[in-house]
């Protein structure tokens, strides 16, 4: 959008250039001819406009004149037309787009004639105003999903909390009602680490933390966490990892491993086989996480590093869509690329290229 912008402006410079050029030359050829009509009129006390049948000099010059003002008119009405007024539609428009109405749209020119520029500007205003309003719906509903994720264990832990001032509660029952409350508290804390990074690496462009470590063991200690999180399911992992020191930010790409094997793990069924692979090559360093899971449609995988955006649209499973958005951003910021291979039933893989 600020692209478009810059665009514009610089375009609108162009051609208020372009007028004053053009209103300086009329001036001077105005001047020049009046110039050289009072001396004619000064010479020249009858027969002005026509002398012994024929139009004499005054009234040539006279002609030239007038013909002069009506071009000029002509022209900067018709660049009003044509292109100041276009312009201006767009500007509005951005206007009102940057006052948050994202439903703005610039329609064809109903005159007829289109510049190729102004189409291209129309057009490239009504592709940026759809992504806008797509990313400001995305917002909306991860707004009221997040408020509900927030809200879920609170209500939760209050709750069990209650519960456990009955005094005929019995031992089993508050054993089982203090796990409750305290995986309620590592979601809510959870939730309060994804928004307080979220805000650390929107704001980030370099990397300050960069440090040479063992991404293998990073990657062994990874998998322990997210195997004792999801422990009730009794999932397997075949990790194949291959010695690798690698130089980056060891807090933020932690995140990642554990935001990706997080998700296989999440949609994997009882007993499934995760893959993890780290392997080096001579310039960049492989890593992939596999799941055997549900996979993902074509749709979805064009948008799941998205922000806000969430495959499963039912919210049957724990998320807030931010996970793989965040981990994009954190690649991103480490020069590499990452990218997902889904079909759906046939689960997912998740590939993290790192530049050496």
């Amino acid at each position: 959008m600020e692209q478009l912008a810059r665009k514009l402006k610089d375009s609108m410079r162009t051609i208020n250039l372009t007028m004053l050029l053009m209103l300086n030359l009329f001036f001077i050829v105005t001047l020049n001819l009046s110039f050289v009509t009072i001396l004619v009129l000064l010479g020249v006390d009858r027969g002005f406009f026509f002398k012994n049948g024929c139009v004499s000099i005054g009234g040539a010059l006279v002609a030239i004149y007038a013909s002069c003002i009506l071009m000029a008119v002509s022209i900067v009405v018709s660049i009003r037309l044509v292109l100041i007024k276009p312009f201006l539609r767009i500007m509005q428009a951005m206007n009102q787009l940057a006052a948050g109405n994202f439903t703005v749209r610039l329609q064809p020119n109903q005159h007829g004639y289109e510049p190729t520029e102004i189409r291209s500007f129309r057009e490239a205003f009504n592709r940026a105003a759809e992504e806008l309003s797509g990313t400001e719906l995305l917002r909306k509903d991860f707004v009221n999903n997040f408020s509900h994720e927030f809200k879920t264990p609170i209500v939760s832990i209050n709750g069990f909390a209650d519960l456990l001032l009955d005094e005929g509660v019995s031992p089993d029952e508050q054993h089982e009602y203090l796990e409750i409350i305290r995986d309620e508290s590592k979601r809510l804390a959870q939730l309060s680490n994804s928004v307080l990074l979220l805000n650390r690496i929107e704001s980030q462009t370099i990397l300050t933390d960069k440090e040479a470590f063992q991404l293998d063991e990073q990657l062994r200690q990874s998998i322990l966490i997210t195997q004792q999180k999801w422990r009730t399911k009794q999932l397997r992992f075949d990790a194949q990892l291959s010695p690798c020191v690698y130089n980056g930010s060891e807090s933020l790409l932690k995140e990642v491993w554990l935001n990706l094997l997080d998700n296989a793990a999440k949609f994997s069924p009882e007993f499934g086989m995760i893959g993890i692979v780290l392997r080096e090559e001579p310039r960049n360093i492989i890593v992939s996480v596999t799941d055997h899971g549900c996979g993902m449609s074509a749709e979805t995988c064009r948008h799941i590093f998205e922000q806000f955006y969430q495959g499963d649209t039912s919210h049957k499973t724990q998320g807030n869509g931010l996970g793989l958005s965040m981990a994009r951003k954190i690649i991103d910021l480490h020069g590499g690329i990452i990218a997902v291979d889904s079909q759906p039933g046939a689960g997912s893989c998740f590939t993290v290229t790192l530049v050496k």
